[in-house]
């Protein structure tokens, strides 16, 4: 009977911690909402290997500013819409998307 009490108690107590663990942000007389997320990633403006067509999007000039590693062995950094990719200078290719990577400056 003790035991069957203790474990009743301990239910009790640990139960609302992990439900308020799964919030990121708790206030009272709120509920946490879940946001769904897409099951597949959203297609980026540019493919990688696409060649970039010259004078048509924005080459990067302070990366460090943007938290980025420096612009070395040829290539640069260019903004496509919201995103930021690594491109070869001499034949315009799409090398990466580097979006990720940035700081919270983008």
């Amino acid at each position: 009977m003790l035991r069957q009490f203790i474990s009743i108690v301990a239910v009790a107590v640990i139960l609302p911690t992990i439900g308020q663990a799964q919030c990121r942000i708790a206030v009272a007389g709120t509920a946490c909402v879940a946001i769904p997320q897409p099951l597949t990633p959203q297609p980026g403006p540019v493919e990688i290997g696409e060649i970039l067509e010259r004078g048509q999007y924005s080459m990067i000039m302070n990366a460090r500013y943007y938290g980025l590693p420096t612009v070395s062995d040829g290539w640069v950094y260019f903004r496509i819409e919201d995103e930021i990719y690594r491109v070869d200078w001499r034949t315009h290719e799409v090398l990466e998307r580097v979006t990720d990577q940035a700081s919270r400056n983008w």
